[in-house]
């Protein structure tokens, strides 16, 4: 201790919380005044007799007085000097580490589908993608895909093979707008990487850069902290696009523009997968970032806990007479000597004083404010409750798993259930059953969530009862082309071209209808399927989900909509 009180560098020596100086001199002058102008009352004298006076009453010396309220200024000076918080030293704090996001941007115009580049532009891109992917970039990833309008395909996400379970299933005709808008792109971009500290890193591979604004791009690169690389896929001759008969060329001009840019990279186009495994290779070398702290949010060491050794030794005295009022400022002094150098006094509330966390939580959560209850809720249980009455499963999800309780698992197979996670809340359920055979409730769960599972089972296409002796149900689909028309014959054109029907059967359940788009007075959440209706009818085609999300996204006004003079 002493040593470090022998190198304090007064250089640096100041104080942090030097706004308060001015309110500290206004106490000192009330206590000063108070103390200088304090008279002992001696009426209660007179009621002791006179031939007593001398026995029970002791004559003292004013000094004593005196020392008493210069001590009481005294420590209030020592607890006030602590309270500023004097300081000469630096904290070193631990270096944060944050990581980078990498997004792909993929061009879905029509003037993709031209096969200058063999088997096509938007085939190679795939085909690119996939061995980026299969390289291992370890960042996080999102996939966009724009034409006259910029949607999000796979949002952030290190499970690859998501991402690549959808490639297949890009086209144009996915897209709701035609024409290759950049403007949307970036705007889109720019939401994505706000006040980023790491640095992202964007993939764009189109094949037309005239619309591409040079400024734009600028604008882009100096406001948001990303690195830009461009994958052009058209070569120079170029090629006719499919329907258009337009040529559909690099643009040289633009491209060597762009290159002579800071923070854009161009990629060469090579036959094998050479490129994007430099490009995955850098991805995965500057994917950590060390967040340093600025100069000005530099911490300085709070070193007012030295002065509560004086204090204490003062307290020592405490006990006699008039040194009650010395307990206050010992505890004033302690204010400074909290753990979080970075705490305000303003953060502190006027029921931080009386409630705990805790319980102003739980007062939040019998208000069914459920949400401000579960970030005030440090236990895993209750966070995790306070999160599930809310409806938000996910988090809940994340709470739970950090109770190893019985009541935690419990809750946690509630929790997948809702998620629709049948088998996990199985597994979570059977966990319990394991620790606590008794518990009735986890054995009924257990029971629903099982037959819930055979209920889903039987309805998979590989599960079904198919018999072909059977005769062809009422309105059944016949596939033979031979007997369309029901009457033995070879069937006609028209019986071809007529709508195929649904299969019914004579249950009291009905098949629910897939809607070609969401109802304009689709709300999230609100709502439930009739109790009759087992399950939706499901596309094979998972780019057709997307295709109609796109649609309404833009039917909504959700999307920016950029018109271009090209119709592809």
């Amino acid at each position: 201790m002493l040593e470090k009180i022998k190198n304090i560098n007064w250089e640096d020596f100041h104080f942090l919380r030097t706004d308060y100086v001015w309110e500290g001199i206004a106490v000192l002058v009330l206590i000063s005044i108070g103390l200088l102008f304090h008279k002992e009352s001696n009426a209660w004298k007179k009621h002791i007799s006179k031939h007593l006076q001398p026995y029970v009453i002791q004559k003292g010396t004013t000094w004593k007085t005196s020392l008493i309220r210069l001590s009481v200024i005294f420590m209030f000076c020592i607890g006030f000097i602590a309270y500023l918080g004097p300081t000469w030293n630096k904290i070193n704090g631990p270096t944060k580490k944050i990581k980078s996001q990498f997004v792909i941007a993929l061009d879905l115009s029509k003037s993709m589908l031209t096969k200058d580049v063999s088997p096509t532009r938007l085939e190679r891109a795939k085909f690119k993608i996939h061995d980026l992917l299969e390289a291992n970039p370890r960042a996080e990833t999102n996939l966009m895909v724009f034409s006259g309008s910029t949607h999000v395909a796979i949002p952030f996400t290190t499970d690859y093979k998501i991402i690549l379970d959808q490639l297949d299933g890009l086209m144009p005709k996915m897209m709701p707008v035609s024409g290759t808008a950049f403007n949307g792109l970036f705007n889109k971009m720019d939401s994505l990487f706000i006040d980023n500290k790491a640095q992202g890193k964007i993939l764009l591979i189109t094949d037309d850069l005239e619309d591409l604004s040079i400024e734009r791009v600028s604008v882009f690169l100096q406001q948001n902290n990303v690195k830009l690389y461009i994958y052009p896929f058209a070569t120079q001759s170029g090629g006719n696009i499919p329907t258009f008969k337009k040529n559909s060329a690099l643009d040289l001009n633009k491209l060597n523009s762009l290159a002579q840019m800071d923070a854009i990279d161009i990629l060469e186009f090579t036959l094998d997968d050479s490129d994007v495994k430099d490009l995955a290779k850098t991805i995965s070398d500057e994917l950590v970032f060390e967040d340093k702290p600025d100069d000005k949010e530099e911490n300085w060491n709070d070193n007012g806990y030295w002065l509560i050794f004086p204090l204490a030794f003062l307290l020592l005295f405490s006990f006699r007479k008039g040194w009650t009022l010395n307990l206050i400022i010992i505890f004033i002094s302690f204010s400074s000597c909290s753990n979080d150098n970075n705490e305000k006094i303003t953060d502190l509330k006027f029921k931080d004083l009386w409630y705990t966390k805790a319980y102003q939580a739980q007062q939040e959560f019998d208000k069914q404010n459920y949400l401000t209850a579960a970030v005030q809720f440090e236990d895993p249980m209750h966070k995790g409750t306070a999160y599930y009455k809310a409806g938000d499963y996910l988090s809940a999800q994340t709470a739970f798993e950090q109770d190893t309780t019985v009541s935690g698992i419990y809750n946690l197979g509630l929790t997948y259930a809702k998620l629709g996670q049948l088998n996990k809340s199985q597994e979570m359920f059977e966990k319990v059953l394991q620790k606590d055979p008794s518990n009735q409730n986890a054995n009924s769960n257990l029971q629903q969530i099982i037959k819930a599972i055979d209920e889903i089972s039987t309805l998979k296409p590989e599960n079904a009862d198919l018999n072909d002796d059977k005769p062809n149900a009422k309105n059944e689909q016949n596939d033979s082309p031979e007997d369309l028309s029901g009457g033995g014959q070879e069937a006609t054109k028209k019986d071809m071209e007529k709508e195929r029907k649904e299969e019914t059967t004579e249950t009291g359940e009905r098949k629910g209808k897939e809607m070609e788009d969401l109802p304009d007075d689709f709300k999230v959440g609100e709502g439930e399927l009739p109790k009759n209706v087992l399950m939706r009818k499901v596309d094979d085609d998972p780019s057709l989900f997307l295709r109609k999300k796109f649609r309404y996204q833009v039917r909504k006004g959700i999307i920016e909509v950029e018109k271009t003079n090209k119709k592809w």
